[in-house]
């Protein structure tokens, strides 16, 4: 009788703690991939921003400010991208990052192009601003992403401009 209760004990023992390890690699697993998603979201913004247009030229003509065409703050992000079209002749298209607090989707819509959400139901903030040094831009972002377990991710990244070597010749950036 003794034996059969000191079993008893023993695996109700090491059924606790097969549980308590479990339920870490479920947390570990859940910030590996909330991570994995705020890493996705962020490459995606940096590949845009970086083909954005902040500088001051002529298109067609027309004296244009790409800064002037930038708009960031909480929950938005929307810039014009210079391409051209299929006579050749130069265009801005216009890229737009929206946060919807209460679905916590962020959107991403392109005039004349597709919709592409990201994180659906787990993205709890997304903040942007530009910040000017001298004479060189750059967007501040932010990008915060939970699951239903409370896991969080908060990711910031100072995503500069691809022609920002020309400014400082000895700093050679990431180009992605």
């Amino acid at each position: 009788m003794v034996v059969v209760f000191l079993s008893l004990l023993l695996i109700v023992a090491l059924y606790d703690i097969f549980m308590y390890s479990f339920k870490g690699v479920l947390a570990g697993k859940n910030k590996l991939g909330n991570l994995q998603d705020a890493a996705i979201t962020m490459e995606h913004l940096k590949i845009d921003i970086k083909g954005a247009y902040l500088k001051k030229s002529n298109i067609k003509g027309v004296e244009v400010d790409g800064e002037s065409l930038i708009k960031t703050g909480d929950g938005v992000l929307e810039f014009s991208s210079l391409v051209y079209d299929q006579n050749g002749d130069e265009r801005l298209v216009k890229t737009s990052y929206n946060f919807n607090q209460a679905t916590e989707t962020l959107t991403r819509t392109e005039e004349g192009g597709p919709t592409r959400t990201f994180a659906a139901g787990k993205i709890k903030k997304f903040a942007t601003r530009l910040v000017k040094t001298g004479n060189i831009s750059y967007v501040d972002t932010s990008l915060k992403v939970e699951a239903e377990n409370k896991q969080k991710v908060e990711l910031r990244s100072a995503i500069f401009p691809k022609d920002v070597q020309a400014v400082n010749k000895h700093w050679i950036p990431n180009p992605f």
